[in-house]
C-alpha cells in the first residue's frame, strides 16, 4: 500500500529541492533569483504544504472511526496525543502554505546576500 503521507512530503521535497538547485544554480553569477521567473516552484510548494495539511486533517475528520479503531490497542492518552499532533501538524502545514505564498518576490543567491538582507 501507498501511504499518502509519502506521498505528499515527496512533493514538498521534490519542490525544495528544485527551488534549492535552481538558488544555487544562479549563485555562481552572484544574481538573485526571481521567483517570478519561476512561479510554478512557488505555487509547487504551496500546493504540496496544502496536501499535507490535507492528509494530517483526515485524522481529524474519521476522528470517530480511527478513535474507534485504537481504543482496542492504544491509550487515552495515547490517543490524545496523536489527536493533538495530528491538529497542531495541519496548522503548521496550513501557515507554512501561506508563509510561502506571501514571501518576499526576491531569493538572495547567496548566505552573504541573505545576512547583508537581515542586517537592514
Amino acid at each position: 500500500r501507498l501511504d499518502l503521507g509519502i506521498v505528499t512530503f515527496g512533493i514538498v521535497l521534490l519542490g525544495t529541492l528544485v527551488e534549492v538547485y535552481m538558488t544555487h544554480k544562479v549563485s555562481s553569477s552572484s544574481e538573485n533569483i526571481s521567483l517570478g521567473r519561476v512561479w510554478w516552484i512557488k505555487w509547487w510548494l504551496t500546493i504540496g504544504c496544502i496536501l499535507v495539511a490535507a492528509n494530517f486533517s483526515l485524522v481529524v475528520i474519521f476522528w470517530d472511526s480511527i478513535r474507534k479503531e485504537l481504543e482496542k490497542s492504544k491509550s487515552q492518552t495515547w490517543m490524545k496525543v496523536f489527536l493533538s499532533y495530528c491538529i497542531i501538524m495541519m496548522v503548521f502545514w496550513i501557515a507554512a502554505a501561506f508563509k510561502n505564498q506571501v514571501r518576499g518576490e526576491n531569493i538572495p543567491a547567496t548566505y552573504a546576500s541573505l545576512d547583508e538582507a537581515l542586517a537592514k
